[in-house]
């Protein structure tokens, strides 16, 4: 498993609120339609932040579109919890990023608590 701080350049400081975390293994993401409310599969994290996940191998990632309301359930060793988000971009033909809405403080804390324990396994 390995999770990294994303650093590539300054500009990324500028266009995001939360620094990201690369995501190794270690987090499960099931997906489920928010206005069809059916699942739409499993999907790996590529990356995380306290603000949104980019998702990558979802089998049914080309009928996901930008602006899709998405309900998530994150996975870890130690927790699981449901999130709600929408599609802001779709990046390649396998990945698309998410933004999570409003996000309830305990909410922030858990996912927070996510990116620490995923520090704590990989000893980054």
């Amino acid at each position: 498993m390995s999770i990294s701080h994303v650093e590539n350049s300054a500009s990324w400081q500028e266009r995001r609120k939360y620094p990201r975390y690369f995501v190794g293994s270690g987090l499960t993401l099931a997906i489920d339609d928010a206005s069809l409310q059916e699942s739409i599969g499993l999907g790996e994290p590529d990356d995380i932040s306290v603000g949104g996940v980019r998702v990558r191998n979802l089998p049914a990632c080309p009928n996901v579109r930008v602006g899709d309301r998405l309900n998530l359930l994150l996975v870890d060793r130690e927790d699981a919890f449901s999130l709600l988000g929408e599609v802001v971009h779709h990046a390649t033909p396998d990945t698309f990023g998410v933004e999570f809405q409003d996000l309830s403080p305990s909410e922030r804390v858990a996912v927070g608590g996510v990116i620490d324990r995923l520090h704590r396994y990989t000893g980054t």
